[in-house]
């Protein structure tokens, strides 16, 4: 065979190599990797054949770095072999954690070592030279790459004691996010505006790690509250933790706790914590929980104060207060006047219910009342939107209808005592008057008709509603049953006499 023709099958032989290790990068199965292993040791043999039939010294040469380059590829295609069957095939299976990253420097120093051998023993290289040399190049090398090899062996570390793994929430020093990306040189996080952030292992190591995701899915999280003096802290703690409780993201277990804090200036600063699984919308679940502790608040008329620290001369009419005042009395007056059921009312005695009734705010998502809980007061929507639900056997509640302004709810349980029949949930914000029983007592005692006029206007509601509360209803005369519910309301407000 020609020299000529033989150099043009080691540089096609060599062209081979190239596609096959650009290949091998491409690949991941066992399968493929064994067929071009086989390939590639195939081309080493050929190689050997010709390596024995060179006569030309230039192509010798050649026929050595050919050699050189076809025993490192046959080597990398025995450790991809290597590695796919420890990594893929006893280690992951069998959940042994074993760093990535030790596997990459086991086969770099593989390589490195059948590279050296190579230059012994094909080019008769003088190793002690070369020693000498590398540690002129290492001392060099170790001053300029100071940074890259901290945060290698950095990642080795942290690999290997695995205090963080993808997918799990973490803060680093200052930084916070979700794991993203772990290599031989940085962290990568995602932080909770959508930045990647990335960090070098030396600088991770060195940090503070935080990891929220171990040993549970749940953290705690608080919030501070400053409630003012004159209410005692076990009221304002019982109507902290049921507000909270039912905020959205917020964990049901552990429970909400509220703790007194500390005493401020203007206030008993309580610590409000509590629980949630949702790691990356923390400032939600916070603004959620905030939000219904302030609503709840006020309803309770627990006041937040705020320092007080402004001098300031201003003058204040002193019937500002009463005009407040009236003008709620007159909004409640208005919204109780469309009650159908307190038509036999008079203006008088509405207004008497006004100044005794007050104004409520609910948020969307809260319970104004709950099925089955017992009820003693009235509802009159003046703003927003609620929500009629009822759970039939313990299932997923169904809707049973909506009510905006002017629309009212409760009275059987205002003028009888019975249980809610239904839950009423708050779609938006809403604001409510709210007549509790203490004030119809009054006017019932005073007015002896008054009982009777009321249960007729109540079995007239209830006939003319599509959902009868109570099915035996139909079977009994009108009579009979507005006298049913006129025993039931005098029973209620202690009537009998």
């Amino acid at each position: 065979m020609s020299p000529a023709l033989l150099s043009a099958l080691e540089a096609a032989g060599v062209t081979i190599l190239v596609v096959a290790v650009f290949r091998l990068s491409h690949r991941s199965g066992l399968v493929s990797r064994i067929r071009f292993a086989l390939a590639a040791l195939g081309l080493l043999a050929a190689f050997l054949l010709l390596e024995s039939q060179a006569t030309h010294p230039g192509r010798e040469a050649l026929s050595k770095a050919a050699l050189a380059a076809l025993v490192l590829v046959a080597v990398h295609v025995v450790l991809q072999i290597a590695d796919h069957v420890v990594w893929e095939r006893i280690l992951k299976p069998r959940h042994i954690s074993v760093p990535r990253l030790l596997f990459d420097i086991v086969n770099a120093l593989v390589l490195a070592g059948v590279a050296v051998t190579l230059l012994k023993v094909l080019y008769s290289f003088n190793l002690t030279g070369l020693l000498v040399t590398s540690t002129v190049l290492s001392a060099i090398l170790g001053l300029s790459l100071q940074d890259v090899l901290s945060s290698l062996m950095a990642g080795i570390a942290l690999q290997m004691e695995s205090p963080l793994a993808p997918r799990e929430w973490v803060r680093v020093g200052d930084k916070e996010g979700e794991v993203v990306q772990m290599n031989w040189r940085s962290l990568t996080l995602r932080s909770r505006d959508g930045h990647h952030v990335v960090l070098p292992n030396s600088r991770v190591a060195r940090e503070d790690i935080v990891n929220f995701s171990r040993p549970g899915p749940a953290v705690m999280l608080h919030a501070t509250i400053g409630v003012a003096y004159a209410h005692p802290p076990g009221e304002v703690k019982t109507v902290l933790e049921a507000a909270v409780a039912g905020a959205r993201g917020v964990s049901a277990s552990p429970p909400v706790e509220a703790l007194v804090s500390r005493f401020a200036d203007s206030a008993v600063e309580y610590d409000l914590r509590f629980w949630t699984r949702d790691l990356a919308g923390v400032a939600a679940v916070r603004d959620a929980a905030l939000s219904r502790a302030w609503y709840a608040l006020r309803r309770a008329g627990l006041a937040i104060p705020f320092p007080q620290r402004e001098v300031a001369l201003r003058q204040v009419p002193e019937t500002r207060d009463d005009e407040r005042l009236e003008r709620r009395r007159v909004e409640s007056f208005d919204a109780l006047r469309n009650v159908e059921t307190f038509r036999p009312l008079t203006d008088e005695q509405v207004s008497d219910l006004a100044r005794h009734a007050r104004l409520e705010r609910y948020t969307a998502g809260e319970a104004l009342v709950r099925q089955g809980d017992a009820g003693r007061s009235l509802f009159v929507v003046r703003t927003g939107d609620v929500r009629v639900e009822k759970a039939d056997g313990g299932g997923s509640p169904r809707e049973l209808a909506r009510l905006g302004p002017g629309s009212f709810f409760g009275e059987m349980s205002l003028l009888t005592g019975e249980p809610r029949s239904a839950s009423v949930v708050a779609v938006g914000e809403v604001e409510v008057v709210v007549v509790e029983k203490d004030a119809f007592s009054t006017l019932l005692h005073d007015d002896g008709h008054l009982a009777r006029a009321l249960s007729e206007a109540l079995e007239e509601r209830s006939r003319s509603q599509a959902r009868v509360e109570a099915p035996a209803a139909g079977a009994a005369g009108p009579q009979a049953i507005t006298d049913g519910l006129l025993d039931r309301i005098q029973r209620f407000f202690g009537l009998e006499g």
